[in-house]
C-alpha cells in the first residue's frame, strides 16, 4: 500500500536537512522501504517517489530531505488478482490423526467431536498445556502455538522479518547493529532490531493465545541463525563481522523472557549454535530430519548458505557467503515469492515459458524462477559456460529475439550498457544479474565440495541430499543440478523437508529428549571456516562457471 508523506522541518525535532529519506522513515516508523544492502546505495531496491518539490524516483538511502518535500512510499497495489476461494468440504469421512512422536503416550484425554457444530474447540485454561516454538530466519519468521498433551500445532503465524528494513543478509544486520544514534539510543541499530523482533513475537503470541483460549506459554523454543539469536537477546553481533568470527553467545540454554520484554511466556529456550555462521536453526533442522544411519548432506540454501554432512556422531559443517541473490534481493527485477513473481521458467519448443504466482501480470523474478531461468538460458545456448550472454552469430537464431541491450540508466548499478534476456513481458535478467547469481551458486557448490573432502567421502557415497527451508522446498532440483548448484549425480537422492528448523523447535518445546539430542548434534559438528580454507578461492572461482 502506498503512503504520501509531507516533511515539515520546523515541527520535527528529530529531522534536519542532512537526514536521508530512509533515516526519516525509520525514525518515524514508516514501513514499506526495502533495504537489502542496509542503506549503502548498492542494491537499488529502496526507490521511493518524490512528488514535491520535483517529481522523480530516487533512492531513499541516498536522497536528503528538504522542508515541504512530499514523498510516496510503498508499491502500488497490483490489480486484477483473484484471491483463492475458500472451499468448505461438506462430506465427512474417517480421519487417522498422527500425533507428534514426542507426546507422552501415558497422557490421556477424552475428546468429543460435535457433529455439525464443531465451530469452536474446547478452551483449555491450564498454562502448562500450552507451548510455543519459533524459527527466526533472516528473511522469514514462523511461530507456532502447541497443545502439550496432544502435540498438535493449534495456531500458526508467519511473515517477513521486520529487521529486513535494516538489511537483507546477516552482514548488513551486523553493520546495522553496530550503528548507534547519539541523539536517541532507542533508535540505535541493535536496540531497534531487538524491539522489532520482540514486538512481532509479542503480537503473534498474544493473538494466538486469545484465538485458542489460552493465557500463557510455559515453554517457548527458538531456532535461528547465530546473528538472529544475538539480535533477539539484545547481544551485539559485532564480533561476527570480523575475524575470527567468534560469537559472544552460543546459546543452548534457557533464558528469562522478561529480560528481553517477551510477554506471556514462562521460559525461553534457544537452540545451540555451532559457530558464528552455523546457528541453532541448522542444529534444529538436523535433529529433526537426519537419520543417524544414513550419510546425509543437509542444505539450507538461504541468505547464509549453511550446510552440514555426516551421520552417527560425526558431522562437518560450513556456511557460505551465498548472499541474498537467490532471494531476489540483489537482482534488478528480483523480488520475494509473492504475487506477480515469476516462479517457474521452462523451454517449450523454441519459446521460453513461465508461470506467475497469483496468475497476475509478471512483475519480477523470485528465487525459484531465477534458478529455472539460468538453467533455461544455459540449455537454450543463450549463455555460455562462463555465464556470458551471447550475441550476434554466436546466439542461436531461434532465441535472438530474446536478447536486447539495457540502457545504462535502467540498471541499478551499471554505468555501461549491458545485455539482458527477456523472460516474460516486462521481466528480464541482465548480465550483471547472472554474475551475482554465479557468485551465490559458486559459493554453495564450493562449500559442498569442501564438506565431502573434509569428511573423506565422495558424492557417490551419499545416501540422502536434504533441502531445508522454504526456498529449498520450491526450487526445481533438476534446474539446480543443471546450473551446478550441487553435483548432478545427487539429483535422484534429493528430497525436501520443508521448515525443518521450525519442526525441530516444535519437537524441543514438547520433549526434553529432543532437546538433549539437539545438544548432542551441535557437539558432534565440526565447523570449517571457508575464509581460511586452503585453495577455497580457486574452488569458488571454478564453481562459478556452469
Amino acid at each position: 500500500m502506498q503512503q504520501r508523506i509531507t516533511i515539515n522541518l520546523n515541527t520535527d525535532s528529530k529531522t534536519t536537512d542532512k537526514t536521508t529519506i530512509l533515516e526519516y522513515c525509520r525514525s518515524h516508523g514508516i514501513a514499506g522501504i526495502e533495504t537489502p544492502c542496509g542503506g549503502k546505495g548498492t542494491c537499488g531496491k529502496c526507490k521511493v517517489t518524490v512528488a514535491k518539490p520535483y517529481y522523480k524516483d530516487v533512492l531513499a538511502c541516498q536522497t536528503k530531505i528538504c522542508d515541504g518535500m512530499e514523498i510516496i512510499v510503498g508499491r502500488k497495489e497490483s490489480t486484477g488478482i483473484k484471491e483463492d476461494s475458500m472451499v468448505v468440504l461438506t462430506n465427512g469421512g474417517n480421519v487417522s490423526e498422527k500425533f507428534n512422536e514426542h507426546v507422552n503416550e501415558h497422557v490421556n484425554r477424552n475428546v468429543v467431536l460435535k457433529e455439525e457444530t464443531a465451530n469452536e474447540s474446547e478452551k483449555v485454561e491450564s498454562n502448562e498445556d500450552t507451548l510455543a516454538a519459533c524459527d527466526i530466519g533472516t528473511t522469514t519468521v514462523v511461530c507456532y502455538l502447541i497443545d502439550k498433551e496432544t502435540g498438535q500445532i493449534i495456531s500458526t503465524r508467519s511473515g517477513a522479518n521486520p529487521q529486513r528494513s535494516l538489511g537483507a543478509d546477516v552482514l548488513s544486520r551486523i553493520d546495522a547493529a553496530a550503528r548507534a544514534d547519539d541523539n536517541d539510543k532507542a533508535n540505535g541499530g541493535l536496540q531497534m532490531m531487538q524491539t522489532q523482533i520482540v514486538s512481532l513475537l509479542n503480537g503473534w503470541i498474544s493473538e494466538m493465545l486469545t484465538e485458542c483460549g489460552r493465557t500463557k506459554v510455559s515453554r517457548f523454543s527458538v531456532a535461528g541463525n547465530t546473528v538472529m539469536c544475538h539480535l533477539l537477546m539484545g547481544i551485539s553481533p559485532e564480533k561476527l563481522g570480523k575475524a575470527p568470527f567468534m560469537p559472544d553467545e552460543y546459546f543452548g540454554r534457557k533464558f528469562n523472557p522478561l529480560d528481553i520484554g517477551l510477554e506471556n511466556c514462562q521460559t525461553i529456550i534457544i537452540f545451540p549454535a555451532v559457530s558464528g555462521f552455523v546457528g541453532g536453526d541448522i542444529t534444529a533442522g538436523m535433529m529433526e530430519t537426519v537419520n543417524c544411519n544414513e550419510l546425509t548432506l543437509y542444505l539450507d540454501i538461504g541468505t547464509n548458505g549453511e550446510m552440514a554432512l555426516g551421520k552417527g556422531d560425526r558431522y562437518v559443517c560450513c556456511a557460505t557467503a551465498a548472499g541474498p541473490a537467490f532471494e531476489g534481493a540483489q537482482i534488478e527485477l528480483g523480488m520475494p515469492a509473492s504475487k506477480g513473481a515469476v516462479d517457474k521458467v521452462w523451454l517449450e519448443g523454441r519459446r521460453i515459458k513461465y508461470s506467475v504466482i497469483g496468475n497476475d501480470r509478471p512483475v519480477g523474478l523470485c528465487g525459484s524462477g531465477l534458478i529455472d531461468a539460468l538453467a533455461v538460458l544455459l540449455k537454450a545456448g543463450i549463455i555460455d559456460e562462463n555465464g556470458t550472454i551471447l550475441s550476434g552469430q554466436e546466439l542461436p537464431i531461434l532465441f535472438r529475439s530474446y536478447v536486447f541491450e539495457v540502457e545504462a540508466e535502467e540498471t541499478a548499478q551499471s554505468t555501461e550498457p549491458s545485455l539482458a534476456v527477456h523472460i516474460a513481458p516486462g521481466v528480464y535478467i541482465t548480465q550483471e544479474d547472472i554474475r551475482k547469481l554465479q557468485l551465490s551458486k559458486g559459493a554453495i557448490a564450493a562449500g559442498i565440495e569442501v564438506l565431502f573432502k573434509e569428511y573423506g567421502c565422495k558424492p557417490c557415497d551419499l545416501d540422502v541430499l536434504t533441502f531445508a527451508g522454504g526456498f529449498g522446498n520450491y526450487i526445481d532440483k533438476a534446474s539446480a543440478a543443471a546450473i551446478g548448484l550441487f553435483p548432478q549425480e545427487l539429483l535422484d537422492k534429493a528430497k525436501e523437508v520443508g521448515n525443518a528448523a521450525g519442526n525441530g523447535a516444535v519437537s524441543v518445546a514438547l520433549s526434553q529428549e529432543a532437546w538433549e539430542r539437539a545438544l548432542d548434534i551441535s557437539g558432534d559438528m565440526r565447523y570449517i571456516e571457508l575464509a581460511s580454507y586452503p585453495h577455497f578461492d580457486e574452488m569458488y572461482v571454478e564453481h562459478m562457471n556452469f
